[in-house]
């Protein structure tokens, strides 16, 4: 199995946690470490930016992706997109 070398100052940190969790040290981790792989998976993927009718298509796949999800929502259900709410915490922090 892989291993990876870390301070005893941090395994001792991780393993206060894990045990106050009730779960081992890699259990803790694991999580972590996979979002980590992903994010670096991720970024390699992603290329140059897209121009044109590359980002048409691709907003095109976006939105029908969205409708696919549709039917998880409650009936009625309204997303608060609006400017004020994406933006207030950031606004209110500047008066």
């Amino acid at each position: 199995m892989p291993s990876v070398n870390i301070s005893e100052d941090t395994f001792r940190k991780l393993s206060e946690r894990a045990t106050a969790l009730s779960i081992s040290v890699e259990e803790l981790v694991t999580p972590a470490l996979e979002q980590l792989a992903r994010q670096h998976d991720s970024h390699e993927q992603k290329g140059p930016p897209l121009s044109g009718e590359a980002w048409k298509r691709e907003l095109e796949a976006w939105k029908r992706d969205a409708e696919n999800r549709a039917d998880r929502y409650p009936p009625g259900h309204v997303v608060d997109d609006s400017r004020e709410t994406i933006y207030g915490e950031r606004e209110d922090g500047q008066f």
